[in-house]
């Protein structure tokens, strides 16, 4: 190495070491050639920031955005230990929880879209809309829901407990059911209870429903007349029904309807019969339904389920020249045609051998 070049380092080396100043060139500062640490300063025809100024024009910008923003303290943070141990089961039954908090500031678990979390937090469920006030349409302070999973329409306070009748009622409450045999004590119970056929009256009495032995939700058939009930307790009313006056008329009669789930007046099914009302089996005529039970030979008649002979008729050869008893008659064959003869009429009696019948 020359003694030129090494006098060149040295100097470069003395004026690091003694944080000799450089003007910064614009192309350095393009660059970002500046190293703070070194002590170096950085020349530069460009104003100085204002960091104020810079984030006050940010929050313009954000709020021309809508974009506002709060600030959060430790005092809106929930207090949560660092050694917190979520809870997803629940302590009296032992289930795990699908949904809602889990103790830590986070959650159990989250719902599809369209549901929401159960008030036991076992599941996910459909809205539903709360049935807090009752059929005489007062507000329930209290009781079930209806929704299901523990959901409730209110909590009483301590020393008071909820009633039958959804109202807060204190324990102390003393109940009085002086000449009632139903009805509220006073107290948010019951005085007693009536058969499923009555109702209890305002003066705490049971009084049969005139709507008694009636299917309040399906309806009843009686015959061809369907029964229903309108109204309820003292202004219950039996409505009756003839469904055969339904027109048109004569074609229907009352039936469960299966897409109602009810009983109605519905299209009538007939069902054919071959049986006369005394039981004996019909041979032939009309089965009820536009169908036949049987048929008689050409001629012959059908007066009461049973074949009979007619003068004239063919003997289609059920009947032959020897002939039959029929009744007290002789019936026989007479060239291809039936004859009878009324035995009774000769103070005869028509008697049937082994030769044949006639009267004797």
């Amino acid at each position: 190495m020359s003694f030129r070049l090494f006098a060149a380092v040295v100097s470069c080396c003395c004026l690091m070491a003694c944080g000799a100043k450089k003007t910064a060139t614009p192309d350095d500062a393009a660059a970002g050639d500046v190293n703070a640490d070194a002590g170096l300063d950085i020349a530069s025809d460009a104003p100085p920031v204002d960091d104020a100024a810079a984030d006050g024009s940010d929050q313009g910008t954000d709020a021309q955005d809508g974009d506002t923003d709060q600030t959060i303290t430790d005092a809106t943070l929930p207090d949560i230990p660092a050694n917190c141990q979520k809870t997803c089961k629940i302590a009296a039954t032992g289930m795990n929880k699908a949904c809602g908090p889990d103790g830590c500031g986070s959650v159990c678990g989250f719902c599809s879209s369209g549901q929401i979390c159960a008030p036991d937090q076992t599941k996910c469920i459909a809205p539903c809309t709360k049935q807090c006030t009752t059929l005489a349409g007062k507000t329930k302070m209290c009781g079930d829901d209806g929704c299901g999973y523990g959901g409730q329409c209110g909590v009483c306070d301590a020393g008071f407990n909820c009633g039958i009748d959804f109202l807060c009622h204190p324990n102390d409450c003393k109940p009085d059911c002086t000449g009632k045999v139903c009805g509220d004590d006073g107290c948010g119970k019951d005085c007693g209870l009536c058969a499923s056929i009555e109702y209890c009256s305002d003066a705490g009495l049971c009084v049969k429903s005139a709507c008694a032995g009636i299917d309040l939700v399906k309806g009843t058939c009686d015959g061809d007349v369907l029964l229903t009930c309108q109204g309820t307790d003292a202004l219950a009313k039996k409505i009756a029904l003839d469904c055969t006056t339904v027109l048109p008329a004569d074609t229907k009669t009352c039936g469960f309807d299966i897409p109602s789930q009810k009983n109605a007046c519905v299209q009538k099914v007939c069902k054919p019969s071959c049986k006369l009302p005394d039981g004996t089996v019909k041979k032939c005529g009309d089965d009820g339904c536009g169908g036949s039970c049987g048929s008689c030979p050409t001629g012959w008649g059908c007066p009461a389920g049973v074949c009979e002979p007619q003068v004239g008729a063919a003997c289609g050869g059920v009947i032959t020249t020897i002939g039959k008893c029929v009744a007290n008659a002789w019936v026989y064959c007479q060239n291809s045609k039936v004859a009878i003869m009324d035995c009774t009429a000769l103070s005869e009696t028509c008697v049937q051998s082994g030769a044949g019948a006639g009267c004797q």
